[in-house]
């Protein structure tokens, strides 16, 4: 059960990145650098304090190099979409996922059942687009790298800590960000706040949880993210839910709920 609640405190952490992406309105790519930038300067403290040697290797970098492709195409995604539906397509992931692991077995019926309840939610959810755009296949993409870093953090966090896993990862960001990295300001406070709090702190509770549950079962779970967005994009800059997607948001809520029954 503690793998379960990592990851949905990690998920619920992570929705707060719309407020600090668009209070700080820097573009993508600054924004990522500084996600990561200032994430590995958190991790590195939590490091120093555990007394923790950082790992690398060649799973650990690509693992670091899907991770900075999710930050970067999510954070793409949020600054052309509203809140809640560039999460909508970053968490298509728990589809991907999913047939992964039909394909290797041992999916139960619950995790189907959840997995059908948290995508009728999420596409309740979506705000309608009429056209395809940057932030639509930014989200896209987004989806289809984090469902391939859900399943090596599996086996990975099985293996390393999650300081070390978290480390890596955000090392391998600031490595293949910073020759492009052009200076723009941001406010000091939610800069640190934007390596924090969605970042350093759920980085290293999704490490520590998706080596505990089942592959398909975390993503699903994650799903409580883009409620989370959500809510921050009616609470913080109107973007106003309907009926219909509240409705949704309910539906995300019953299938993170049956997951979390499944597993205590």
């Amino acid at each position: 059960m503690r793998g379960e609640l990592a990851v949905l405190l990690s998920a619920i952490l992570m929705g707060t990145l719309p407020y600090f992406i668009k209070s700080l309105q820097l573009s993508p790519f600054s924004a990522t650098f500084y996600r990561v930038s200032v994430g590995l300067m958190f991790v590195a403290l939590f490091m120093l304090i555990r007394r923790e040697r950082p790992v690398f290797g060649k799973e650990l970098a690509l693992l670091g190099v899907l991770n900075t492709g999710v930050v970067f195409f999510y954070i793409t995604a949020i600054t052309h979409l509203s809140a809640a539906t560039a999460a909508l397509l970053l968490y298509m992931a728990p589809v991907y996922v999913m047939v992964f692991a039909m394909v290797k077995g041992g999916v139960t019926r619950t995790s189907i059942l959840s997995l059908v309840l948290g995508i009728t939610g999420l596409y309740l959810l979506l705000s309608p687009e009429k056209e395809l755009n940057v932030g639509i296949i930014s989200g896209f993409i987004s989806g289809l790298v984090y469902a391939g870093a859900f399943i090596m953090l599996n086996r990975l966090g099985k293996v390393y800590s999650p300081i070390q896993i978290t480390f890596s990862n955000l090392l391998i960001g600031v490595i293949l960000l910073a020759p492009l990295f052009r200076f723009e300001f941001g406010d000091p406070i939610l800069t640190l706040g934007l390596g924090l709090i969605p970042t350093a702190i759920p980085f290293i509770l999704l490490s520590y949880g998706m080596g505990r549950v089942r592959v398909e079962k975390g993503p699903v779970i994650a799903l409580i993210e883009p409620v989370t967005a959500g809510t921050v994009g009616f609470l913080a800059f109107h973007e106003v839910l309907s009926g219909v997607q509240l409705f949704g948001a309910l539906l995300v809520l019953c299938a993170v709920f049956l997951s979390l029954r499944e597993g205590s």
